[in-house]
C-alpha cells in the first residue's frame, strides 16, 4: 500500500512508515572475522527494519471454507459471514479453476481485491474483478443484494500481468506429492520418484542429470504434455496425474568421422561455403574432435560460473551448479538446487531433531585461491562426503557486480544487515569463503566463517569443530523442544479433557432442558384436554339445563314429589317434581347440579338401588319416588 502510495519508490515508502527522527540508527559494522583455526559466532540482526519494506496489509476477516477458521465458528460474538465463490479467469485457467470465500458481512470491495492480492498474487490495481448485479467501487460495502444468484465472481487480471503460481496459490499443490515412474533408456534404468506439486519441470530434469549423467540438453523426453514452458511449469500446473510414466534417453547424432572432418575442412574453403558446411555445428559442439582437427592440445574455454545476464536466483545455482561440475570433475559437493530461502528451509529452519548445518560457498574467479581451494581442499573426498553427510550446501559467485549486489539482497533479506555488511566487507584476496549458518534460540547467525586460503587439513577441522559446536546447540534445543511438546502433549490432554466434560455437561443440560420441555408440553396437553373437556361439559350442561321444567308452584293441583338429594360431605338440597316426570328429568337436573350420571351414583335407601341404571322413560311415580323421598349421591 505504502509502494504504491510513492510510486514504488522505497525511500518515500520508508519515510512515510518510519518518519526520520523515529529511524533507529543503523548498528554499526562487524568487526574483522578471525581466522580459519579461531571460528567465531557472528550474532546476525534476523529482522533488519531498514531494509524490509512495510507489510502487506493484513487479510480482512475472510478464509477459505475449507481453513481451520470454522473451528471458531462457535463463537457467540462470530460476525455474519457471506459465502462466494471466487472464479479465476486469467493465465489460461479453466473455468473450474474456482475456490471459495467467507467475507465478513462489512468487507468492502477493496478489502477483497487486497485478500484476492494475497490470495492469489494479482495486485489489486491488475484486477478485473467482474460479477456484482450492479457497478461498484473499492469503498462499496459487499452485501447479499450485489451478489449474483450463484453467489460467484469472476476474477481476471490485465493483458500485461504474468501469473505464475496460481495452480500452486489456489490447488494448494505444495502438499500433495506426485509419483513420477521414470525409465532410463540409455542407461536400461527406472527410477521412482516422488516430488512436491511444487517442484518445476526443469528442476527433476536437472535431477534427473544427477543420476544418469545425462547433460539436460541432452535429455529427450516421453510423456511430458506438449508445449509446456519448462522454466516456469510445475508438476500440478502441467495438469499430469499423480502417478505418471515418463520416458528418457540421451539424444545421439551422427557424425561424421575424424578423417572426413579434417578433409572437408581442407576443402570447405574451395568447395563449399559455411552455411552449406551441414556439420559445422556438430564439429564445434565436439570439442576434442574439433581440436584434434586444429592439431591443438584439448582446452575448454572457461566460462563464469553464474553469467551477469542471469535473471533468476534459481537459474544461476543451477547454473553455478552445472558449470562448477564441468570445471573441476565429478567430485564435487552437492550444491542444493534451489534458492537461498528454500535452502534455509532444508536446513536450520528445520526442527532441531532433524536440523542440518548450512554452508554457503561464495566463489570469485578474480581470487588467485579460487581453483587451489576448489581443486585441493573443497572437492576432496574427504571433505565431499563430510559437506555431503552433515550440511545442505548452497553455492553462488560474487564474479560479477550485478550477482555479488544480488547475494548482498538476499542475505540482507535473510540473514540481516549486519551479516550482508560483513560479506560486502570480503575482499577478492578473502575469496572464496564458505560460511557456516546455524540457528539458535530462533535466531540465524553465521557459526564461522572458512577462507579460501586454508588447506585440506585446516578446513576439516575448521568443519569439525563448527559441527561440534552445533551439536552441542541443538542437543540443549532438542531437550527444550522435547519438554515442551511434553508440555503441549499434557495441555493438549486437559484441554481435551475439558472439552470432553464441557461436552458432558452440556449434553446433560440438554437432555435436562429437553425433559422439562416434555414435561411442560406434558402438562399443556392435559391441560388443553381439560379445558376441552368442561367446555364439552359446559356445552351439554346448559343445553340440559334449558330442557328441564320449572319447579311446580305450591298450589299446585297435581301430585307433587318431594325429593331429597344428599351429596358428598353430608350436606343436602331439595327439590321438588311433578309425580309423572321421567326419571331422565331427574338425572338431567343432577347433570346440571354438577353431579352427572356417568360420574355419581344415584341410590334409593329402600329398596336399595341405583336409580340412574334404571329405565330413563318411566316416571318418578313408578319407581315410587312419590310423595317424597332422600336420594343419596355417591363418586363411581
Amino acid at each position: 500500500m505504502h509502494l504504491e502510495a510513492a510510486n514504488w519508490n522505497m525511500l518515500e515508502a520508508l519515510q512515510m512508515v518510519m518518519p526520520q527522527e523515529a529511524t533507529p540508527a543503523i548498528p554499526a559494522p562487524l568487526p574483522p572475522l578471525q581466522s580459519i583455526s579461531q571460528p567465531e559466532v557472528i550474532s546476525v540482526d534476523s529482522s533488519p527494519e531498514l531494509l524490509i519494506p512495510p507489510p502487506i496489509p493484513p487479510l480482512p476477516a475472510a478464509v477459505a471454507s475449507t481453513s481451520s477458521a470454522l473451528s471458531h465458528s462457535s463463537s457467540s460474538n462470530t460476525t455474519p459471514v457471506m459465502d462466494v465463490n471466487i472464479q479465476v479467469l486469467c493465465d489460461g485457467a479453466s473455468e473450474g479453476s474456482s475456490f471459495p470465500l467467507e467475507l465478513p458481512s462489512s468487507t468492502s470491495v477493496s478489502e477483497l481485491r487486497t485478500m484476492l492480492h494475497q490470495l492469489v498474487g494479482i495486485t489489486p490495481c491488475n484486477q478485473i474483478l467482474e460479477g456484482f448485479k450492479k457497478p461498484v467501487e473499492d469503498s462499496t460495502v459487499i452485501t447479499p443484494a450485489l451478489l449474483p444468484e450463484s453467489r460467484t465472481l469472476t476474477l481476471n487480471a490485465q493483458a500485461a500481468v504474468t501469473f505464475d503460481k496460481f495452480y500452486e496459490r489456489i490447488n494448494g499443490a505444495h502438499d500433495d506429492d506426485y509419483l513420477l515412474l521414470i525409465h532410463d533408456e540409455t542407461n536400461s534404468k527406472d527410477y521412482s520418484l516422488r516430488f512436491p506439486g511444487s517442484k518445476r519441470i526443469r528442476e527433476i530434469k536437472n535431477d534427473i542429470h544427477d543420476l544418469t549423467n545425462i547433460a539436460v540438453r541432452h535429455q529427450q523426453w516421453t510423456g511430458w504434455p506438449p508445449n509446456m514452458d519448462e522454466e516456469k511449469a510445475t508438476l500440478t500446473s502441467s495438469g499430469i496425474s499423480k502417478q505418471h510414466h515418463l520416458t528418457v534417453r540421451k539424444v545421439s547424432k551422427d557424425r561424421t568421422p575424424k578423417t572426413q572432418r579434417k578433409a572437408a575442412m581442407e576443402v570447405g574453403d574451395e568447395n563449399s561455403s559455411g552455411d552449406e558446411f551441414e556439420d559445422a555445428p556438430e564439429l564445434l559442439n565436439d570439442d576434442d574432435d574439433f581440436l584434434d582437427m586444429m592439431d591443438v592440445p584439448s582446452a575448454k574455454k572457461t566460462q563464469a560460473l553464474i553469467p551477469a545476464d542471469i535473471d533468476e536466483e534459481i537459474m544461476g545455482v543451477i547454473h553455478f551448479s552445472e558449470e562448477f561440475r564441468n570445471r573441476y570433475g565429478n567430485c564435487v559437493p552437492m550444491f542444493f538446487q534451489g534458492s537461498l530461502e528454500e535452502a534455509l528451509k532444508e536446513s536450520v529452519l528445520l526442527p532441531a531433531k532433524n536440523r542440518k548445518l548450512l554452508a554457503v560457498y561464495l566463489h570469485h574467479d578474480g581470487s588467485v585461491l579460487s581453483n587451489v581451494f576448489c581443486s585441493q581442499a573443497l572437492c576432496q573426498l574427504s571433505i565431499v562426503d563430510y559437506l555431503s553427510s552433515n550440511f545442505v550446501i548452497w553455492g553462488w559467485d560474487l564474479t560479477h557486480e550485478t550477482n555479488k549486489a544480488r547475494l548482498l539482497n538476499l542475505v540482507s533479506t535473510h540473514f540481516g544487515a549486519m551479516a550482508a555488511s560483513t560479506v560486502r566487507s570480503f575482499s577478492v584476496d578473502k575469496l572464496p569463503a564458505l560460511l557456516v549458518i546455524t540457528r539458535t534460540r530462533g535466531m540465524i547467525e553465521v557459526l564461522s566463517v572458512i577462507h579460501g586460503n586454508g588447506v585440506l587439513d585446516e578446513v576439516m577441522t575448521s568443519l569439525l569443530h563448527a559441527m561440534e559446536m552445533f551439536e552441542e546447540q541443538r542437543a540443549t534445543e532438542v531437550q527444550e523442544e522435547e519438554a515442551r511438546e511434553a508440555r503441549e502433549a499434557v495441555k493438549a490432554e486437559q484441554d481435551a479433557a475439558y472439552m470432553e466434560s464441557l461436552a458432558a455437561d452440556r449434553a446433560k443440560a440438554a437432555a435436562k432442558k429437553q425433559a422439562e420441555m416434555a414435561e411442560k408440553q406434558e402438562r399443556e396437553r392435559v391441560e388443553s384436554l381439560k379445558q376441552q373437556e368442561e367446555a364439552i361439559k359446559e356445552a351439554v350442561r346448559a343445553s340440559l339445563e334449558t330442557d328441564i321444567p320449572d319447579e311446580p308452584s305450591p298450589d299446585c293441583s297435581e301430585p307433587v314429589s318431594t325429593l331429597r338429594f344428599r351429596i358428598p360431605g353430608g350436606e343436602t338440597f331439595t327439590r321438588n317434581f311433578l309425580a309423572n316426570t321421567n326419571l331422565q328429568v331427574l338425572l338431567n337436573f343432577l347433570h346440571v347440579k354438577g353431579y352427572p350420571a356417568g360420574e355419581y351414583k344415584c341410590l334409593q335407601s329402600w329398596p336399595r338401588r341405583d336409580i340412574s341404571s334404571l329405565d330413563t322413560s318411566k316416571t318418578l311415580m313408578d319407581y315410587a319416588l312419590y310423595p317424597q323421598e332422600t336420594l343419596n349421591l355417591e363418586e363411581r
